[in-house]
C-alpha cells in the first residue's frame, strides 16, 4: 500500500471518527460522549467504534448516558458524605445562643462572640442582643458591643446609601426599588440610628412606598410593610384600606389574612373580625398552625 493510500484512508477515518463522535454527541446530549468517543476511535483504530457500541449496549439504562463510570468508578454517589471536606469540629460543637454567651463566666469568649455577630448574613437580626451586650459587666464586652454597633450602623448606612443610588439610576426598575424599599423598613424597625435620621428615613420610606402604591399591582411586602407602618402609626382607616386591597390582590395570601387579623384586634373591631373570620372558609388560602391559632383564639364557633 502506497504511502498516498494510506494517507488517504487515514483522513478517511479521521472523518469517519469526527462524525461518529459529533453524532454520539448530538444522540447523548453530552459533549462528555463526544470526545471519549473521539478518543476511543483515535486511539484504537478499528477496535475502538466496536468498543464505543459495547459500551452503549451496556449503559443505555444509565442516566445520564455518558461515561462516568470511567473515571468516577461505579460506586460513585454524589451525596456520598465522605467525599465532602472534612468539617471544622471545633466550629460546629462550639455554639451557644448569644443570650447563653453573654452570661458565660469566660469574657474572651463574650468578646468573640460579640464580634463575630458582624460577619454573619444578617447582622440586624442581633441588634437587641448588642444592645444588652452594652449593659455587660465586662467593660471590654461593652466596649466591643459599642464598636460592633457602630460598624452595623455604618454598613447598613452603606447598604442603603448604593440601593439609593441603584435606583435613582432607573426608577422605573422594579427590583431595585423593592430593595431599597425592604432595606428602609427594616431600618425603620430597628432603633439603630438616632431620632432625628430614622424621621428622615421615615419620610423617604413614604415618598417610596406612596409611589409603589400607586402602581395596579404593588408587591406583597410592600403592601405589608406599609400596613405595619400605619398600624404603629395608629392609622385605622388607612390600614383597612391597605389591607382590603391586599386581600383582593392576592387571595392566596396567609400574610393578607394574618394582616386583617392584626388590623381588627388594633381596631377593636370585633363586629368587623367575625364577619372576616367566618367568611375564610371561602377564600382559596392556605393557612399554617401559627395563623389558625389565632383564628380558633378568635373565632366564636369551632373552625375548620
Amino acid at each position: 500500500m502506497t504511502a498516498g493510500t494510506m494517507a488517504l484512508v487515514g483522513g478517511l477515518y479521521l472523518a469517519f471518527s469526527l462524525l461518529y463522535a459529533w453524532v454520539a454527541a448530538r444522540q447523548a446530549g453530552s459533549l462528555q460522549k463526544g470526545a471519549f468517543c473521539l478518543v476511543f476511535c483515535l486511539a484504537l483504530p478499528g477496535a475502538g467504534p466496536l468498543l464505543v457500541w459495547f459500551c452503549d449496549c451496556r449503559a443505555r439504562s444509565a442516566f445520564p448516558e455518558d461515561y462516568h463510570e470511567f473515571y468516577r468508578g461505579e460506586v460513585f454517589h454524589p451525596d456520598d458524605l465522605r467525599r465532602l471536606q472534612k468539617p471544622d469540629v471545633a466550629a460546629e460543637c462550639d455554639r451557644v445562643s448569644m443570650e447563653e454567651a453573654l452570661q458565660l463566666s469566660d469574657r474572651a469568649y463574650r468578646r468573640r462572640a460579640v464580634m463575630r455577630l458582624l460577619d454573619v448574613e444578617d447582622p440586624l437580626v442581633y441588634l437587641p442582643v448588642l444592645r444588652r451586650a452594652l449593659a455587660n459587666e465586662d467593660g471590654e464586652t461593652s466596649h466591643y458591643a459599642s464598636v460592633a454597633i457602630m460598624e452595623l450602623r455604618r454598613k447598613v448606612q452603606q447598604r442603603l446609601d448604593e440601593a439609593e443610588a441603584c435606583w435613582r439610576q432607573d426608577p422605573r426598575d422594579s427590583e431595585a426599588c423593592a430593595v431599597w424599599e425592604d432595606l428602609l423598613y427594616r431600618a425603620l424597625q430597628t432603633d439603630l440610628f438616632d431620632a432625628d435620621v430614622r424621621r428622615r428615613q421615615r419620610g423617604r420610606y413614604m415618598a417610596l412606598s406612596d409611589r409603589m402604591l400607586r402602581a395596579d399591582r404593588p408587591s406583597e411586602p410592600c403592601l405589608h410593610h406599609r400596613i405595619q407602618l400605619e398600624l404603629q402609626q395608629g392609622a385605622g382607616q388607612r390600614v383597612q384600606q391597605l389591607c382590603a386591597r391586599y386581600l383582593v390582590l392576592y387571595p392566596h395570601s396567609e400574610q393578607a389574612v394574618q394582616d386583617q387579623l392584626a388590623a381588627c384586634v388594633h381596631a377593636k373591631n370585633g363586629a368587623g373580625l367575625q364577619n372576616f373570620l367566618h367568611g375564610l372558609r371561602d377564600r382559596p388560602v392556605l393557612l399554617t398552625a401559627r395563623t389558625l391559632a389565632w383564628v380558633r383564639a378568635f373565632r366564636k364557633e369551632d373552625f375548620s
